[in-house]
C-alpha cells in the first residue's frame, strides 16, 4: 500500500507535471517498490471497472457464463495495467533509456489515476444512459487529447527523447491497448 505522505508527494508530483513543470518527476519515488507502488491507480480504479463490466453483463443478451465473464474480465483488467509496462521494458531497453524506466513508469502509472478518475465516471454516465453516445465521443476526443499531449510531455521529459519519439511512444500504448482490448473482447463468454 501507499502511505499518506507518499500519496500526498505524488498528488504534487502530478500537479506540477500537469502544469508542465518537470520538477514534478522528483515527487515519484523511482525505484522497484515505488514501480509496485504505482499500481495502487489500478485498485483505486477496480471499483468504477467493475460497475461497467456489471452494467454490460446486464445489457447482454444473452446473458453470457458468469464465471467465465469473471475470471476474463479480471484478467483483462490485469493485462490493461502491465501490458505497457511490460512492452517499455524493451523500448526503454532499446533505446538506451534502462535506467530511466522508473522514472517514466512511475508517474506513467500514477497519471492514469487522474485519466481514471476523469473517464470512468464518464463511461458510467453512457452506462446509465444519462450522457448520450454524442457526449461520450466528444469527451473522448478530448480525454484522446488529454493523453496523447500529457503522456508525450511525460515520456518526452521523464526518458530524455525527442518529442517525436515520446509521440510514438504514447501511439504504441494506445495501440497495444486497442489491440489487447480488440483480442480480449474476442473471448467466447
Amino acid at each position: 500500500m501507499i502511505d499518506a505522505t507518499r500519496f500526498a508527494q505524488v498528488l504534487q508530483g502530478l500537479r506540477l507535471l500537469l502544469t508542465l513543470e518537470p520538477g514534478g518527476l522528483s515527487y515519484f519515488e523511482k525505484t522497484y517498490s515505488g514501480f509496485v507502488r504505482s499500481f495502487f491507480p489500478a485498485l483505486v480504479l477496480a471499483p468504477f471497472q467493475a460497475i461497467h463490466v456489471a452494467a454490460l453483463y446486464r445489457a447482454a443478451t444473452p446473458t453470457p457464463d458468469l464465471t467465465v465473464t469473471i475470471i476474463v474480465e479480471v484478467l483483462a483488467y490485469i493485462v490493461s495495467w502491465t501490458l505497457f509496462p511490460f512492452v517499455m521494458l524493451y523500448v526503454a531497453r532499446a533505446l538506451g533509456k534502462d535506467r530511466a524506466y522508473f522514472t517514466y513508469m512511475v508517474p506513467y502509472n500514477w497519471l492514469q489515476l487522474m485519466m481514471g478518475l476523469i473517464i470512468w465516471p464518464l463511461t458510467l454516465l453512457v452506462d446509465a444512459r444519462i450522457l448520450g453516445s454524442e457526449g461520450a465521443e466528444f469527451f473522448n476526443f478530448v480525454l484522446l487529447g488529454m493523453l496523447l499531449f500529457y503522456g508525450t510531455y511525460l515520456a518526452r521529459t521523464a526518458l530524455e527523447i525527442a518529442t517525436s519519439l515520446a509521440f510514438g511512444i504514447v501511439a504504441m500504448d494506445i495501440v497495444l491497448s486497442l489491440i489487447s482490448n480488440d483480442l480480449i473482447d474476442k473471448i467466447p463468454r
